[in-house]
């Protein structure tokens, strides 16, 4: 039988080491005048360009009129570029502009400082373990009929956060 205290402590473990990293990051990041749904979109667009902001909307799990108006300031600032569809002209495809780049770098650079400080120490075995575990725990909400999993959470592969493993 599982151990309710010991899973009582991993789950709150999890909570706070998340908070944790994402502060950890948040503040190394601050330098750049950008807000975290900003950064967040700007990696998330590195990796899927073309996406729409229904899609990051509901990737972020916010209200589409949030995720507009943040890119509306990534449009402003010349880092992201809306393109009209041709199949459908109503559906816009989001792409970084070429001036995102160095921002990009500096962004996983950040992140790659992140991710030393939260595995230090940590051996490559170890963290390999570590994520066959959270991919459980993750699988686990995606195998439950219990609660509602949203489309495009896959349990089949590790999917990477939205910060780009930091």
């Amino acid at each position: 039988m599982k151990s309710t205290r010991h899973l009582q402590i991993a789950a709150s473990t999890l909570t706070e080491t998340s908070r944790l990293v994402r502060e950890d990051f948040r503040r190394r990041a601050q330098h750049l005048n950008l807000t975290q749904p900003q950064w967040l979109t700007l990696l998330k667009l590195s990796r899927e360009p073309g996406i729409n902001q229904a899609c990051l909307a509901e990737h972020f799990d916010v209200n589409p009129v949030t995720v507009a108006q943040s890119v509306d300031r990534l449009v402003k600032a010349g880092l992201v570029l809306r393109e009209r569809q041709e199949q459908d002209r109503r559906a816009v495809s989001l792409y970084l502009t070429d001036k995102a780049e160095p921002l990009l770098e500096e962004l996983n650079g950040i992140a790659e400082q992140t991710r030393a400080i939260a595995f230090a120490g940590i051996s490559a075995a170890e963290a390999k373990v570590l994520e066959e575990l959270l991919l459980r725990v993750k699988n686990n909400f995606c195998d439950s009929s219990d609660i509602a999993v949203k489309p495009g959470m896959s349990k089949l592969k590790p999917v990477r956060s939205s910060k780009e493993g930091v």
